[in-house]
């Protein structure tokens, strides 16, 4: 037993208050980011040729921003013209002696459908403390240079396609960031982040556009705040907050997360483990032991069974409101995890498909991003040291955010102003599994009501889109995406949650077309994940589709 952190007295409103501490999800994650599989040796990517026209300047071209654009086609061993970009460096606040910027990647859109449409998306990677430059290389940039590729080709499934996004460093100590961090909790991290965002709508005059965000992983903390943040400014001149989404986001406690529904999940995927039935065994004994089998089995329920205990199987609350970890419990996810590492030393917590040998990461052992011709490339400053992921963000004693999970209050919040959001989970994640996010929504109000009413089972929907450029390699691209139904959608009050079956944590590297999908129901372009409709780029309009009704979902919910 270990005593790991102390409640002060709780309200009868909220069942928390806000100086409560929450260090498990911080300290989880971090864990796992260090134990991310990295390159062993570099790797010299092939010249390609180019396969984009360069755009034309646009609106965003002023002499207050040619000092941040980016010459599209000298982005070092980028085979194409990316177009129109800016990058750079802003403070976060309007006060001349401030010494904490953020950097930015801000592209307009390709699209000339969409170049008039006053809208743009953020894009946030978790950690918390990794950068978001993740996300452009690796997900959904114009270009990727993804996990065993011999360098960067032309990405089909760009975001920036469908409109304009900006890829956001923070918080400050992040990549290219510069400042030292001083933040204690989301509410800190937001006041800085709109501290930037206010310079950057001002900067680029975008004055009253809609925003979309969307943050992965610890982003579940990251974007909700953010997003209530701005909703609670009052500023639609600034924070006109439109929509939410997530991928593998952490939004309640991680207990509920990880341990509550482990052991399910290795049943469902146990070929993937290959766990012997002695560790199974013991994995069975403390889940019984612990309270996690009864406790998904009683509230993974639809509608929910009723509210869920205020502590999590395990946790124990003595008089003077310390609480009581009981380690075994707790660290039931841990002793799965090593015993999986056992049977196959390349196991990826975040895509369970995954062996030896481990490819190729250009984040990883001299990262792209921290060469110096990228850094010229990107007006990045030559002075600081670009690394993935830094794990000392939070200016606290013991380096954990201090904000409870955004599920208690933020991201209810958010779903209810906006009636917009969506939580996308890669089934393949084992980090942070579908079940455990589909426990806490059971035990979330928002629109009146607790939880989902009905079990998700409907078929999440990826529009066929035919070959060339959207090909397996015959054209010389090699970043394919399946179609048709690819995994299970269910939508109420103004929430979507949508399980992709053949995804790992980071749900647009995985499957790009699927993630491009979810952007399009986002911004509003077509209505519903279910919906058979067409991709809406003009090219894919007229591609036919497979007929309805499809049957349910590929995703089987417990």
């Amino acid at each position: 037993m270990k005593f790991y952190w102390t409640l002060p007295i709780l309200t009868a409103a909220s069942g928390i208050t806000a100086q409560q501490s929450w260090p498990g999800a911080s300290q989880r994650l971090i864990k796992a980011f260090k134990n991310r599989p990295e390159a062993r040796r570099s790797q010299q990517p092939k010249e390609r040729a180019s396969t984009v026209a360069p755009l034309p300047p646009t609106r965003f071209l002023t002499d207050a921003t040619k000092k941040c654009a980016v010459n599209g086609s000298t982005i070092p061993d980028v085979p194409l013209d990316v177009g129109e970009s800016y990058a750079g460096l802003l403070p976060i606040s309007n006060n001349t002696e401030e010494k904490s910027s953020l950097f930015y990647w801000f592209f307009p859109t390709a699209n000339p459908e969409h170049q008039t449409k006053e809208e743009i998306t953020i894009w946030l990677n978790g950690g918390p403390g990794c950068s978001s430059l993740v996300g452009l290389l690796k997900e959904n940039g114009p270009f990727l240079w993804q996990s065993g590729t011999p360098g960067p080709q032309p990405n089909p499934w760009s975001w920036h396609l469908l409109t304009n996004v900006i890829y956001i460093e923070q918080p400050v100590g992040v990549g290219f960031t510069k400042g030292a961090p001083s933040i204690t909790n989301q509410d800190e991290l937001s006041a800085q982040f709109m501290g930037f965002w206010r310079n950057f709508v001002d900067l680029f005059g975008l004055h009253g556009w809609k925003v979309y965000i969307v943050a992965e992983s610890y982003g579940g903390f990251y974007g909700p705040y953010i997003a209530s943040n701005f909703i609670d400014a009052n500023d639609t001149d600034h924070f006109n907050v439109a929509g939410l989404m997530v991928y593998d986001g952490i939004f309640f406690d991680d207990n509920l997360q990880m341990n509550v529904p482990a052991q399910s999940y290795i049943n469902r995927y146990k070929e993937l483990f290959a766990l012997d039935d002695a560790v199974r065994a013991r994995v069975e004994s403390i889940a019984n032991e612990c309270g996690f089998t009864y406790y998904f089995n009683q509230y993974l329920m639809f509608p929910p069974a009723g509210p869920q205990p205020y502590l999590t199987p395990g946790l124990e609350m003595l008089p003077d409101g310390t609480v009581v970890v009981n380690e075994t419990c707790y660290n039931l996810w841990d002793y799965i995890t090593d015993e999986a590492y056992i049977k196959n030393p390349c196991f990826n917590i975040y895509s369970i498909t995954d062996h030896c040998p481990t490819p190729f990461n250009p984040l990883g052992y001299m990262p792209y991003f921290n060469r110096d011709d990228v850094k010229k490339a990107i007006n990045a400053p030559d002075s600081v040291t670009w690394n993935l992921c830094n794990n000392d963000v939070f200016n606290t004693t013991d380096g954990r955010d201090t904000s409870p999970p955004s599920g208690l209050k933020q991201l209810p919040d958010v779903i209810d102003k906006t009636q917009n959001v969506i939580l996308a989970q890669g089934s393949l994640d084992w980090i942070l599994v579908t079940e455990g996010v589909l426990l806490g929504i059971q035990n979330m109000t928002w629109g009146g009501k607790m939880g989902f009413q009905s079990q998700p089972q409907d078929p999440f929907y990826v529009p066929l889109y035919g070959f060339y450029p959207y090909d397996i390699g015959y054209w010389g691209h090699n970043l394919p995406s399946g179609s048709g139904v690819q995994g299970t959608v269910h939508t109420e009050r103004g929430l979507t949650l949508v399980a992709m079956q053949l995804a790992g944590h980071e749900g647009p590297q995985y499957l790009g077309a699927a993630a491009f999908r979810q952007l399009e129901k986002l911004l509003g372009r077509v209505q519903a994940l279910n919906s058979t409709e067409p991709f809406t780029l003009p090219a894919l309009r007229n591609i036919p589709q497979l007929q309805e009704p499809l049957g349910k979902g590929i995703v089987t919910i417990s």
